[in-house]
């Protein structure tokens, strides 16, 4: 069977034949398209059968098919990188790393595309440790940026993941100074590297950092993250109330973000992004168990793993409460989109750089709600960037779903007339229909079940697990 080799870093090598062995660290792709689907009736319809358990993958911990394609992309929670699947082409796969993959898709534990297929988030279960990183170069990061806490979401192009900020080989220092994303563009020639030295604007262009088009930086450690519209997302926060050392004391929680307009690839401004935090919605990670998500009329579903419940919630119910508004003392955009501003240099009376500690101290300090912050008491958390608008929603509509049905609850996926739900301890995932009568039970036989996601046409269920390191695919009929 001809497969493709890759280099350490995802990189396609010339073609060769090899023969496709069970042995430890070979190679397996087993693909089955074109044959015909068995029905429900058939016994080998709910049997797991094989698609990619293989050296492109490092402790897969989710999944997701690409809107209007045959492309299921994977992320890696072991090597901060994402595997790509085209199901028509199995030469097709690969492996790829952002160039500050560390940071960008730190320990990647879910990934959600737009409606059509151009955009797509992940989620980071990361309190931004930037593992495998000596910060030579710059070494106030050791104490200013490593384990901080400052990590969230992070939005990309399926066309040019990967793709920038490549003149940094992977795991190299950072070369920018400073404890944030955006360097001073200030620094003079004899300062800047003379790689990075631009003759024709006479500045020290540093390298993007990474191929990233956004990023917000409220919720470390999350688990889980579905789309919701345009550029928002809901995300499963697991740390919740957390300091600036990497301490989270909880308990999780529910949130919305909003990217609005991006700053395009591996730039740094963040000031138009809205957080809203549904802070009473119950949530508890489980260390290395991703947390599915899914929407589905009007409810948006979540996999409470440290719970062991899967519950749903109406995001449209609740009572709204601006805790801080926008900077600039204007209404805050919703639901914008395409490219905007680029770095907080570039705004003549802006605060100056919104990741920076003093500025969002001195951004609540003007523009917060101090009544709203003082009666949130223990559930206050500070923002750490400064915002278009940070909220709280208390009370919205919520309710456990297929309650005593799963012990550790990770992936779920929707489909047309039922659902589904991997259950990590046991293994099995389990169906349900949408009023909640139970339905098939897949005995997938693996330890490290982890996420789900569907075909366009609903007939085949795909799977990630972290033990095997392999993706499977179930024929649903």
């Amino acid at each position: 069977m001809p497969l493709t080799r890759f280099d350490d870093r995802g990189r396609r090598r010339p073609r060769h034949h090899y023969t496709a062995l069970t042995a430890a660290g070979a190679v397996i792709l087993l693909m089955a398209t074109g044959c015909s689907s068995p029905g429900k009736s058939d016994p080998q319809a709910l049997t797991p059968e094989p698609i990619l358990v293989s050296e492109l993958l490092d402790s897969p911990s989710a999944l997701a098919m690409r809107p209007g394609t045959l492309e299921l992309w994977i992320a890696n929670s072991g090597d901060d990188s994402l595997t790509i699947i085209d199901l028509d082409d199995p030469d097709s796969a690969q492996r790829l790393q952002d160039g500050y993959g560390e940071h960008f898709t730190a320990r990647p534990s879910g990934i959600a595309f737009n409606e059509d297929g151009t955009f797509f988030a992940i989620s980071n279960d990361s309190n931004n440790e930037v593992r495998d990183m000596e910060f030579v170069l710059n070494p106030e990061r050791e104490s200013h940026f490593r384990n901080n806490n400052f990590m969230g979401p992070t939005l990309f192009s399926p066309e040019t993941f990967a793709l920038a900020g490549q003149n940094k080989a992977y795991l190299d220092d950072w070369p920018q100074p400073g404890i944030s994303h955006d360097p001073p563009d200030d620094i003079p020639e004899h300062q800047c590297p003379a790689e990075y030295w631009a003759q024709g604007i006479s500045q020290c262009a540093w390298p993007r950092q990474g191929s990233h088009l956004d990023m917000l930086h409220g919720n470390p450690l999350s688990t889980g993250i579905v789309h919701d519209a345009v550029n928002a997302y809901y995300v499963l926060d697991g740390c919740g109330v957390g300091d600036s050392r990497g301490s989270c004391d909880g308990p999780g929680h529910v949130a919305r973000i909003d990217f609005n307009r991006d700053h395009q690839e591996g730039n740094g401004f963040h000031g138009d992004g809205v957080t809203q935090r549904y802070i009473d919605l119950p949530y508890k990670r489980v260390d290395g168990v991703p947390s599915g998500m899914m929407r589905h009329d009007g409810w948006v579903y979540y996999s409470d793993t440290g719970a062991g419940t899967v519950r749903r919630f109406q995001p449209d119910t609740g009572r709204f409460e601006v805790m801080v508004s926008n900077w600039n003392d204007s209404p805050a955009s919703h639901g914008e989109h395409g490219p905007g501003v680029v770095d907080w240099s570039h705004l003549e009376d802006g605060p100056g750089d919104g990741d920076d500690p003093e500025t969002v101290s001195a951004w609540v300090a003007e523009h917060g709600n101090q009544e709203a912050i003082d009666a949130a008491g223990d559930s206050w958390i500070m923002p750490r960037k400064t915002l278009a608008e940070y909220s709280y929603v208390w009370e919205a509509t919520a309710e456990k779903v297929a309650p005593g049905s799963v012990d550790r609850p990770s992936g779920l996926v929707a489909g047309e007339s039922s659902w589904f739900v991997a259950d990590n301890d046991s293994g099995r995932i389990l169906e349900f229909d949408w009023d909640g009568s139970p339905g098939r039970v897949i005995e997938t036989g693996l330890d490290g079940l982890t996420g789900l996601a569907l075909s366009e046409d609903g007939s085949e269920l795909f799977f990630t697990d972290t033990d095997s390191n392999g993706v499977d695919r179930v024929r649903l009929g």
